[in-house]
């Protein structure tokens, strides 16, 4: 029996064929990556580009199955390609590119033009706006894929008949105030935070410029003021003691002035402690001879890698003792700094024992080394198994697209086609929610539309007015309301800002890459989004500009809201379900 059999009764010969036939692009190669591939590949795609790039650590092999311990600092998009050879039955050409997929010169429209459809495999809120916006230039079928914990979602994102990936707004991550991190903590992540993002920096990252100005705006209060500029300075003197050799003599400063000393200060500041409990200073001192009785011995060290084990007081200032001692001999030699990273056992030691001695002298909840990993990696874990589903979905939700004509006009898939959501919560395990058309409101897809601006190289050399006169004559603005702006923002042309109309096109500033967004001052046509290539001939997309539409209108959408939040360090989206949606149970 063929191999392709049973794809053939499942998917039909005629959807059979346009898969087989199609060029697909995976961006991500982590945790859902490994997994979609793997399906992708089963179900005989031509040909898939993979796209990613980080390295393989240590810390991904619990759960991207396709990296193994030898495979450590090699690159994901290589490592996974090569992989998956052992069951690519199909024949399916596999190409791998180690980049950045936000990268122009790497991965200029040209080549995306050439996908039939992108699947996001991605753990960053940048690179996946990215990945949606060249989706909408193109008109190019997205299905966006994403886990947290045991909840995950897919969402098909048809340009222009779907909402896109930037519909909804996304939560944004949650900072604290200065003043609640360095003199008033009362929750576990407070005391995590200051350990890694103001102790251990000052003390082994570059340093910090906290200036008086900048921590009066998080304070009224001239005591606690004073004491938050003491603590820096104080700081800054030991980074400089650090650099003397005399470790033991810096070990005993730090745990006296952080643990002891500051505390006391913050004491004296009676308005912090009205309607809190008050902080007990911690002497350091008392477990001096069993401190010294540890680091003596050295089968003590596999306190270092106890994960899951809560340590005790006298075990915390032991694990800081270690990594402090390891630290000071790294920046002692060739690295000067130490940056923080979840994966480095000195950093995360560094940061655990610090904040849950903390912890502990503000009377709060001590946690494990693993919890606090977690934090201050900013994880929710992962779990192979919610991957290994999304992953399923997104791959047959995919293969729905291929029943049907692909010539830019979506509207009988869009009908079709559902947002899925996985969990654990009693008969909502699988459910599924209609498309709905894309927010009025969001900037990507409704507030403006999109077009290529192709330019011969000769034309470079062409003055900017030349093309204010080209872009009036085919799409119809006021030549007096027209403004024009290049990538971030930058004003290149208005009507009371000409001083660029003489200069060329390439000294303004364009090239591949770029984007030029066409405003009308006027507010009567919509605002215009081209892509900057240069080839051949130049050419401008046939856009019909409708009238524009405006913020300020309250339009009220059915299908209400849908909340996503990425991490920047996982494969993970958090998600609600839409409360207002039709659901298939």
């Amino acid at each position: 029996m063929a191999k392709d059999t049973y794809l053939k009764k499942v998917l039909g010969e005629d959807h059979y064929s346009s898969v087989r036939n199609a060029t697909v692009l995976m961006v991500g190669a982590g945790g859902i990556g490994c997994e979609l591939l793997k399906n992708l590949v089963l179900t005989g795609y031509g040909e898939i580009h993979i796209v990613d790039l980080d390295t393989i650590t240590l810390s991904n092999l619990n759960r991207q199955f396709l990296f193994r311990k030898w495979d450590i600092d090699k690159s994901k998009s290589l490592t996974i390609s090569t992989a998956v050879q052992r069951f690519n039955y199909f024949g399916t050409k596999l190409v791998p590119h180690h980049g950045n997929i936000t990268d122009a010169t790497q991965f200029p429209l040209p080549w995306w033009s050439q996908f039939d459809y992108v699947f996001n495999a991605l753990d960053n809120l940048e690179a996946r706006r990215y990945v949606n916006k060249m989706c909408l230039f193109l008109k190019k079928p997205l299905m966006e894929s994403g886990t947290t914990g045991y909840d995950g979602q897919v969402q098909p994102i048809y340009p222009y008949y779907s909402e896109c990936f930037d519909c909804q707004a996304k939560v944004t991550p949650k900072t604290f105030p200065v003043c609640t991190i360095r003199s008033t903590p009362s929750q576990p992540v407070h005391c995590i935070t200051w350990a890694k993002e103001f102790l251990y920096y000052q003390l082994f990252d570059h340093v910090e410029n906290s200036s008086t100005d900048t921590l009066s705006k998080e304070t009224d209060d001239q005591q606690e003021l004073q004491n938050l500029v003491q603590g820096v300075n104080e700081l800054v003197e030991l980074r400089t003691m650090a650099c003397s050799g005399d470790f033991q003599r810096f070990f005993s400063e730090l745990v006296t002035k952080i643990f002891r000393v500051d505390i006391e200060r913050l004491l004296l500041i009676d308005s912090l402690w009205k309607s809190r409990t008050k902080p007990r200073p911690l002497d350091v001192s008392k477990y001096q001879d069993d401190l010294i009785n540890l680091v003596n011995n050295a089968e003590n060290e596999k306190i270092l890698s106890q994960d899951t084990a809560v340590w005790t007081t006298l075990q915390n200032i032991y694990v800081l003792y270690q990594a402090a001692k390891r630290l000071l001999e790294r920046i002692s030699g060739d690295e000067k700094v130490v940056p923080f990273d979840k994966d480095d056992e000195d950093t995360l030691n560094f940061v655990c024992a610090a904040s849950n001695l903390r912890s502990w002298v503000f009377n709060i909840e001590v946690k494990s080394k693993f919890d606090i990993k977690q934090i201050a990696g900013n994880i929710i874990p992962a779990i192979a198994t919610t991957n290994a589903i999304i992953s399923g979905f997104s791959s047959l939700c995919g293969t729905k697209y291929f029943h049907h004509d692909k010539n830019g006009d979506f509207t009988d898939i869009y009908r079709e086609s559902s947002t899925i959501f996985i969990s654990i919560k009693p008969n909502k395990y699988i459910t599924s929610a209609s498309l709905v058309p894309p927010n009025s409101k969001c900037p990507s897809s409704s507030l403006l539309s999109r077009g290529l601006l192709k330019l011969a190289p000769q034309d470079l050399e062409r003055s900017l007015e030349w093309l204010v006169d080209l872009l009036i004559e085919k799409y119809g603005y006021d030549s007096e309301g027209m403004s024009l702006q290049l990538s971030q923002s930058r004003l290149i042309y208005d009507m009371d800002y000409d001083d660029n109309l003489e200069s060329s096109l390439q000294s303004v500033g364009f090239k591949d890459g770029e984007i030029l967004l066409v405003q009308d001052d006027n507010d009567i046509k919509e605002n215009l989004e081209l892509y900057v290539t240069v080839g051949d001939k130049t050419e401008l997309s046939d856009v019909t500009l409708r009238p524009k539409k405006m913020l300020a209108e309250d339009t009220t959408r059915s299908g209400g809201d849908t909340t996503i939040v990425i991490d920047e360090d996982d494969d993970l989206v958090e998600l609600e379900e839409p409360a207002m949606k039709k659901r298939k149970v």
